[in-house]
């Protein structure tokens, strides 16, 4: 059987996977995981791109001793990362998007170009701030530099691969045009970005060399390197329920459409239109996801709070769903998923919508828990609505299958049944773009089809109706 690894960059890790399809069924593991390799330079929070890269090699290297055959390697990442290239080699390492210094520039490019105006050059919802930021701060790095490559594809160019932009990827930088594929000049234009950096962005599925210094020499396959395109690649939508949730640090809830939506009831509603598989778009909204409890179970490991998972998720299941919420949609929870200051952040906006904070770690976790299914289901009650679909059924992927709770409440909290799995759909997507690439299957529909029969999905039914929709109406009438 040849294998494809799949190498999927994260913001707290990066984990690489084998799949491939043996007498017609598909085979898939984790085989290594390590630290992503982002630390402080200079004041700014990077990525250390020789490191990483040297530790990829090596897994690839692995992998290529222990299996017959490794035919493919793929990279998918975080969003929003690039590197600038000069003559091949980096100007410096990449910036990495947590970094909270990229994050003070929106209103600058803002001035030069609304955050209106710019969806509708883009069909993105949310203005190339971090972009623009590194612009402004460091002109000599872009002036030295003769190409801007997404964060996969200077990994995949470390690797022995061509530099390439994939479309998915470049999706995020918040440049490119979803209705054409291509670059946005009048947006460029508009924010004195050097134009002459962007390459022509690749499809999904295209192959740019090898791997070099490992046996074999495996081919370097850009999949949709984008994490979440990849996920919802995975996920086994149709188009009569083509509605997900991708659950993480961050969650993603969307429609997986035809054509994109652009219009001003989009914009007000805070979607998004992203490259999907095979043409397809990924209509959608970015928002803050268990990052949230993640900071929180950071500050009790140092106190004598309860952190460990199952713990705070049983003393969560006891508790009455008539707790505080709060409405994950607000900004101040936003910027929490980049200073970690949850706990404050909750209090505060108890206190500002006349709701009792939590007052112990259970009660924090059944409150982010609570919120985070009702924020979700608003945004994907909400997509659905502006797509005019009907759905059955939710689909939800990524690390919130393993949380039997919060899948039980996102259902009660959408009323509708949702399907749970798989939970390394990032990977099982990655992988099936290098199956595509290689001629292994005809399209993505035989390609969720190997993935449902290899993973069994985990239906939850909606419960306590009534209970839900007034947690519903209290989001609405405290947040918006």
């Amino acid at each position: 059987m040849e294998q494809r690894l799949a190498i999927d960059v994260g913001s707290s890790g990066v984990k690489v996977y084998a799949g491939g399809i043996d007498d017609g069924e598909l085979r898939f593991e984790r085989i290594a995981r390590m630290d992503n390799a982002t630390e402080w330079q200079d004041g700014r929070h990077v990525w250390d791109v020789d490191t990483l890269t040297d530790r990829l090699r090596e897994e690839i290297r692995r992998a290529a001793a222990e299996y017959d055959s490794v035919a493919s390697v793929g990279i998918d990442a975080t969003a929003l990362d690039f590197g600038l290239l000069a003559d091949g080699g980096l100007v410096r390492n990449p910036y990495f998007y947590r970094d909270p210094s990229l994050w003070t520039a929106t209103d600058a490019v803002t001035d030069r170009c609304s955050a209106r105006e710019s969806f509708h050059l883009t069909g993105y919802n949310g203005p190339p701030g971090p972009l623009y930021y590194q612009l402004q701060e460091s002109p000599e790095a872009f002036e030295e530099a003769d190409t801007l490559v997404p964060l996969p594809g200077v990994l995949s160019h470390q690797l022995g691969g061509d530099a390439a932009t994939e479309a998915s990827y470049a999706m995020t930088l918040r440049l490119l045009d979803i209705r054409s594929r291509d670059w946005a000049d009048d947006l460029i234009d508009a924010i004195g970005f050097p134009r002459g950096l962007l390459q022509e962005p690749v499809p999904p599925g295209t192959a740019v060399g090898s791997v070099d210094a490992v046996d074999g020499e495996p081919e370097i396959v850009l999949p949709a390197s984008h994490d979440t395109a990849s996920a919802v690649g995975a996920l086994p939508l149709t188009a009569d329920n083509n509605a997900f949730l991708c659950t993480g640090s961050w969650f993603i809830p969307g429609v997986e459409l035809p054509e994109p939506l652009v219009t001003d009831a989009v914009f007000e509603a805070g979607g998004s239109n992203e490259v999907g598989v095979e043409g397809t778009v990924r209509f959608l909204r970015n928002l803050p996801g268990f990052s949230l409890l993640e900071h929180c179970r950071d500050e009790w490991r140092e106190t004598d709070a309860t952190h460990e998972y199952e713990p705070l998720l049983e003393g969560a299941a006891d508790l009455p769903l008539d707790g505080p919420v709060i409405d994950i949609r607000d900004d101040a929870f936003v910027e929490a998923q980049f200073d970690g200051d949850v706990e404050t952040r909750v209090r505060e906006y108890c206190e500002r919508t006349g709701q009792q904070p939590p007052e112990d770690e259970f009660e924090m976790t059944r409150c982010l828990l609570v919120s985070l299914a009702v924020g979700a289901a608003l945004v994907v009650e909400r997509l659905i609505d502006l797509a005019d679909e009907s759905v059955e059924r939710i689909h939800l992927g990524g690390g919130g299958v393993r949380n039997d709770l919060f899948c039980s409440m996102f259902a009660s909290a959408v009323g509708r049944p949702v399907e749970a799995g798989p939970t390394e759909a990032t990977a099982l997507g990655n992988v099936l773009y290098q199956l595509r690439s290689g001629g292994e299957i005809p399209d993505f529909e035989a390609g969720r089809q190997l993935v449902t029969d290899r993973f069994a999905l985990t239906r939850y039914e909606p419960e306590a109706q009534s209970t839900w929709a007034t947690l519903r109406e209290r989001v609405r009438e405290s947040g918006g």
